[in-house]
């Protein structure tokens, strides 16, 4: 380190609706520091701080992640053959002014060069472990202080087709989708495991129904993970956007008694080839500006209840309060329907049709993953 009084910096990253975005700069002093430290003592290349937060020999630096430089997460897409790209969370961070240490002394004088960071903490995506069955990447979250005897949940996540690639975390910091279900919060109330597969090369299923055979790769590891840890098979779960979604309605058609329950978001399947869907504890959700999932979803829930699903419709609102979603969600679990649709009010989502409804696709699983009342309901479910 330039300044020599800076035993390490920590660069912090955090996955939300628009990607992983380095958040934080965290530094390590070999004092403990005066608590009135200002943030202006400080400068991070091309980042903006907010504000600071001083406890003992740390200082935490948050930056905004409205900066130009704060995504990590750069989607491709397959369709035009160019590649997702993750980069490494780097702050070059200057300490501009003197600082004091606890007891009022000089701690550390100005520094003229900035340092970079020596080490890297991904909140939430550091707890999932990576590992490859048959040649398909994946992700896996154990939830901690498992009790012996004793078996859990498991939620399986499958991305979208954007996220496609190498990179085995590319599914973890595309969005919240895998993450939300592991993060400290959410485990303290619904702990269970969290698989999230990583599929390379093109989408493994398409708008005209094809499906690639790297999905009985994916069961077949889900098979496995439910074989070598203590899961509880009445209560598997199975979620997805677009891809992925079409993906989970898949596995539901081909394996009508593996899962308890299945959130589907923003994605759609032939209602000609989905039987025994209707049997199925669903939740769909979309935008009604999504020119492909909208309508299609429509057609299923019309399919379903003709062959005998008790269907819960409501349009609602994306970015609602998550009082007025148990409300949502209290209304239409009350009618004893075992599929649930709820379109997002299409103003709600996005404005502008500059790629046919794209902008509403994509939108809609920024704010699906955070509605906890769709969580609650998909952990009340359980295979009898």
């Amino acid at each position: 380190m330039n300044n020599k009084h800076i035993l390490h910096i920590t660069a912090v990253t955090e996955v939300g609706p628009d990607g992983q975005k380095c958040t934080q700069a965290e530094l390590e002093y070999d004092r403990p520091l005066a608590a009135d430290t200002a943030a202006d003592a400080f400068e991070v290349e091309n980042r903006t701080i907010t504000s600071i937060e001083v406890s003992g020999n740390t200082v935490t630096l948050l930056l905004s992640q409205d900066d130009e430089t704060a995504s990590l997460f750069h989607p491709g897409n397959p369709w035009q053959h160019t590649s997702t790209v993750l980069e490494e969370a780097v702050v070059a961070v200057r300490q501009r002014q003197p600082i004091k240490a606890e007891d009022g002394s000089v701690a550390a004088p100005m520094c003229t060069a900035a340092d970079r960071n020596d080490r890297v903490r991904n909140l939430v995506v550091d707890d999932f472990i990576q590992g490859e069955f048959d040649g398909l990447s994946y992700n896996l979250y154990i939830p901690k202080d498992c009790e012996p005897g004793k078996t859990y949940p498991l939620v399986q996540f499958i991305h979208d087709a954007g996220p496609c690639g190498k990179e085995p975390k590319l599914t973890l910091t595309q969005g919240v989708g895998a993450i939300v279900w592991a993060k400290p919060e959410e485990q303290a109330k619904r702990k269970c495991f969290v698989l999230a597969p990583q599929f390379d090369g093109p989408p493994i299923v398409d708008d005209d129904w094809n499906v690639d055979p790297r999905l009985e790769t994916e069961k077949r590891l889900l098979d496995w993970v439910c074989e070598q840890y203590p899961v509880d098979r009445r209560r598997l779960y199975t979620t997805g956007q677009s891809m992925g979604c079409m993906s989970s309605i898949v596995l539901n058609v081909r394996y009508p008694d593996l899962f308890a329950a299945s959130f589907l978001v923003a994605g759609q399947w032939d209602d000609r080839q989905i039987q025994g869907l209707e049997k199925q504890n669903l939740w769909m959700l979309n935008s009604m500006g999504d020119a492909k999932a909208f309508p299609i979803m429509n057609q299923m829930a019309c399919e379903m209840e003709s062959k005998g699903a008790l269907v819960a419709r409501k349009v609602i609102e994306a970015g609602a309060s998550q009082e007025e979603y148990f409300e949502i969600a209290k209304e239409l679990t009350a009618t004893g329907a075992n599929v649930i649709y709820t379109p997002y009010k299409i103003e709600t989502v996005a404005n502008g049709w500059s790629s046919r409804g794209g902008e509403h696709h994509m939108n809609t699983w920024k704010t699906a993953y955070d509605i906890e009342a769709i969580r609650e309901w998909m952990f009340a479910q359980e295979k009898l």
